[in-house]
């Protein structure tokens, strides 16, 4: 098998994958965009996260896949290190084009807002994560769960709110996949899902969060989720929640 031949892949389309690799690592911006599909060059643009000071490709694989689309991996090499890009291309009127990019692995987008906020209120629930528990706010006097966290019941007006374990299991209630990067970290990790979690263990009570390899899959209103505490980043860091179809 030479790099340009790959099981049940028009030979066609392997030359021009590989030909659109060595133009990305080139900095030829009016290849690239002429690669891509027309009504999606903006969503691409921020789509992937290439390694600072690139300067070269290689074609690693391509895939067939489902509807006529192909997934072609290209490792990009840089100064800063490498990165990997998983394109999807679609043949229209006769033309290979890219509608869809993004970094490998799948990896959910982890911003600079993990910490707790500047008043505090929510301190408990991130040093929860810390001991690998879920803790939201509670009150004992009317037995309402409050999120986002508040200095007083907003049922009661009680002062002496506790925070107990909550079953990290619950259905999803609302749902979005989001092709645009909000925040500079999420470059490279598009698209991603965002879940809003109702939890039957904390009254139905609902939490927002990431969906654990939401590229492509099938979410529905209703579906049972899991939650799973990331590590954090580094030691002066706090862990993430994130949930998972079950």
């Amino acid at each position: 098998m030479t790099a340009k031949e790959f099981p049940g892949v028009p030979a066609d389309l392997a030359e021009v994958v590989e030909r659109h690799g060595h133009a990305v690592a080139a900095g030829d911006n009016a290849t690239v965009l002429a690669d891509f599909r027309p009504d999606r060059v903006g969503q691409l643009l921020a789509s992937a996260r290439p390694p600072e000071g690139m300067h070269s490709a290689e074609l690693l694989d391509v895939e067939p896949g489902p509807d006529g689309l192909f997934s072609a991996f290209i490792r990009y090499t840089g100064t800063g290190g490498e990165a990997v890009f998983r394109s999807r291309w679609i043949q229209l009127d006769g033309t290979w084009l890219v509608t869809q990019v993004r970094n490998v692995p799948d990896t959910p987008p982890r911003t600079s807002m993990a910490h707790p906020s500047d008043d505090g209120l929510d301190a408990p629930h991130w040093e929860g994560l810390r001991r690998g528990e879920l803790r939201m706010q509670h009150c004992p006097r009317c037995d309402r769960w409050t999120w986002s966290p508040r200095p007083i019941c907003p049922g009661c007006h009680a002062t002496d709110l506790e925070w107990p374990v909550v079953d990290p299991v619950g259905r999803i209630y609302s749902w979005t996949r989001t092709w645009q990067p909000f925040s500079p970290e999420v470059t490279g990790h598009l698209p991603y899902v965002v879940v809003v979690v109702e939890l039957p263990g904390a009254g139905n009570r609902r939490i927002l969060g990431v969906l654990l390899d939401g590229d492509g899959a099938d979410v529905r209103i209703g579906a049972e989720v899991k939650g799973e505490i990331e590590p954090a980043a580094d030691p002066e860091g706090y862990p993430l929640l994130r949930w998972r179809l079950v």
